[in-house]
């Protein structure tokens, strides 16, 4: 199979693995890159050297990551000789052992689609102000060890598994961001950015315990499951006891039961109603966030940053349902004969239904943000050479996921800048990263990411793929880059 086709289907892979979630990885070459007026969405206290900037419509910038914290594109896909294909490790030839021997005994796997709308900044004096705004999908999934080993080994291996770290989470959001930074005699700059949150939709996971028990007598499970979830457009049916009613879900997705005009569903109109636009921009469900962060320079050629953001929640209150599933429940087979003319796998279903009743309440509920820190140094070699080192966190659910980047950046003319990075994080320590900024007149554009060299170098080591682009129209900008007046951040 060609390079380029095998690395499509590991990305797509990867990204059908990763369809739910709260947070994904942000590139860290875009933190001290030159000639990137946006790169103050990392740290809001970096001024660009021109004296404005506006970004074009949805890709000012765009941003796109997928990753996992244990697996690469090996453990998922292996050369087989006999077929001369790559299979993966699910085919009867595949090395189930390898995929689950690669696991961790929690295992994350993180997406994020990000657009910016509107992006703006300009200066005032010693001020520099933005306004952004984006439309933002932070998407998780985690699942343990022992559910993979359960899924494709059964009980084979082992009697007790442990399924607690099961868990989806979905968050989309608009975001309304307004900045501001203060320059201190170009040694000290501080900032801080507001943002409005205005929530579509959300599934948060607040618990997920459980567990099970088999013997060849008998399975026993047992689990106490909390999810709560703002579904617009989404009416569930509830019986009157308060539980969710599996029978009358299963026909949701009938397109016979929907009222169709010429093929266009009769309730499209309730888009535009009122209530229709204040759950499209998110009116119902309105959140705050922090950014704030600082740049200082102790001597000529040093400089220290660090920053803090997504301090904030999100209060959602439009089509809310909090989902209690509890179950301990011991399962001892089914009974059939011959004559009878019935599916076992129709009566463990049923087996199972009777006993996993959702119970559904419609209550408020506030969902968190997965905020960051960063903490970088740089050198500046030459005014044209800048070695940067940078650390950033993600708190999540109350871990900690850490990224350590290194970068050589390199602005041989106003017109042009690159940065080549290296990056280690979880267990994966093949992470190149190349970023690319132009600018032509008020024309700048840039590409970032994390992991191309990795993708062509060692196609089979790479667990996650990013990259961010945009493009914007800069006015007033300093010819000699800002690198006699101000900090060379930008």
């Amino acid at each position: 199979m060609p390079e380029r086709i095998r690395f499509i289907t590991a990305v797509c892979f990867l990204a059908i693995m990763s369809w739910t979630g709260v947070s994904a990885q942000y590139s860290n070459t875009y933190y001290y890159m030159y000639m990137v007026p946006q790169a103050n969405q990392l740290n809001p206290a970096f001024q660009p050297d021109c004296k404005s900037y506006v970004g074009l419509p949805v890709v000012s910038p765009l941003r796109f990551e997928v990753e996992s914290n244990s697996l690469r594109y090996k453990d998922i896909f292996t050369w087989d000789d006999n077929t001369g294909k790559f299979i993966t490790f699910m085919h009867p030839d595949g090395d189930k052992q390898k995929f689950l021997n690669a696991l961790e005994p929690v295992n994350v796997v993180r997406a994020g689609l990000a657009s910016t709308l509107i992006s703006v900044g300009w200066r005032e004096e010693e001020f520099f102000f933005t306004l952004d705004f984006s439309e933002r999908i932070d998407e998780s999934m985690s699942f343990s060890q022992d559910f993979a080993e359960f899924m494709i080994n059964g009980n084979k291996n082992q009697e007790r598994f442990n399924f607690s770290d099961l868990a989806n989470n979905i968050n989309y959001y608009h975001e309304l961001a307004l900045g501001v930074s203060y320059n201190f005699d170009d040694e000290f700059q501080l900032g801080a950015r507001a943002k409005l949150l205005l929530g579509i939709g959300n599934v948060s996971v607040r618990q997920s315990d459980i567990n099970m028990k088999t013997s060849i007598d008998e399975w026993h499970i047992k689990s106490d499951i909390f999810v709560d979830a703002s579904l617009p457009y989404v009416d569930l049916p509830i019986d009157e006891d308060g539980y969710l009613d599996i029978d009358s879900l299963r026909s949701l997705g009938d397109l016979d039961q929907m009222d169709l005009i010429f093929g266009i569903p009769t309730g499209l109109p309730d888009l535009i109603s009122p209530t229709g636009l204040s759950t499209v921009f998110g009116i119902k469900n309105p959140g705050f966030a922090l950014d704030f962060g600082f740049n200082y320079r102790p001597v000529e050629k040093v400089i220290v940053s660090a920053s803090v953001l997504d301090l904030g929640f999100i209060r959602w209150r439009n089509s809310v349902y909090n989902f209690h599933q509890k179950m301990d429940y011991t399962f001892e087979g089914v009974e059939f004969t011959l004559e009878d003319d019935w599916d076992p796998g129709e009566g463990l279903l049923d087996s199972l239904e009777s006993v996993t009743k959702i119970k559904t309440t419609q209550n408020a509920y506030t969902s968190f943000l997965s905020g960051r820190v960063y903490l970088g140094g740089a050198y500046e070699l030459t005014e044209k050479v800048r070695f940067a080192g940078l650390f950033r966190t993600r708190i999540q659910n109350y871990k900690f996921y850490n990224q350590f980047t290194i970068s050589a950046n390199y602005q041989p003319f106003n017109m042009l800048s690159g940065t080549l990075s290296y990056s280690i994080y979880g267990s994966s320590f093949m992470n190149l990263g190349l970023g690319l900024s132009v600018r032509g007149g008020p024309f700048n554009f840039y590409f970032i990411t994390d992991q191309a060299p990795t993708v062509y170098f060692w196609p089979q080591e790479f667990s996650s793929l990013n990259f961010r682009l945009g493009f914007n129209l800069v006015f007033g900008c300093d010819p000699s880059g800002g690198k006699k007046d101000r900090p060379l951040i930008d």
